[in-house]
């Protein structure tokens, strides 16, 4: 009978920054996602906008709509002119001065315009972010680790799903 060793499997530096980064995004994405239409509808004196619901309904559903045919474009891009890296920084970081300019209480051309950079920044981040990872993973020594790689990098999205609705419910109850 042979004797069975567990050998921790090591998994390269990338996959751990990927699954930070889409945990991250995810985060934003849902937390954008629960609050947006309270936001929009919220009066003014509480910090919202004091939209009617019909025209919340429509920038939300707009909003949704865009984050979801973007990627496409992203992708495109990526694959015939700047690669999955640059794609990846050039998206995150729009989405980061999207998600800041966000939190600044400003007109409302400026937060249609943090919505904007939001959705062009998750075009290009979204759709090139699992694909490097299984970039990472097709080499011939890690193809073997490829499955539990992904299943770690979708923790990340998970926990980034499930956190947020905590963190806003306490940043609003609190400050």
């Amino acid at each position: 009978m042979e004797k069975v060793t567990a050998v921790k499997a090591k998994h390269p530096r990338a996959l751990y920054i990927l699954f930070f980064t889409e945990m991250w995004e995810r985060f934003g994405f849902y937390l954008i996602i629960g609050i947006l239409y309270l936001y929009l509808t919220d009066t003014v004196s509480h910090g919202g906008r004091g939209f009617d619901s019909a025209g919340s309904v429509g920038i939300v559903g707009s909003y949704v709509a865009l984050l979801y045919l973007t990627p496409f474009i992203g992708g495109l891009v990526a694959d015939r002119y700047w690669g999955y890296k640059k794609s990846i920084f050039f998206g995150g970081t729009l989405m980061a001065l999207g998600y800041f300019l966000l939190a600044v209480h400003g007109s409302d051309a400026l937060m249609y315009f943090s919505l904007f950079l939001v959705i062009i920044g998750n075009g290009f981040f979204k759709p090139n972010v699992s694909t490097l990872l299984g970039n990472v993973y097709n080499k011939e020594e890690l193809k073997d680790k490829k499955d539990t790689a992904y299943s770690i990098f979708y923790m990340g999205i998970n926990i980034g799903a499930l956190t947020c609705n905590f963190v806003a419910a306490y940043l609003r109850n609190n400050y």
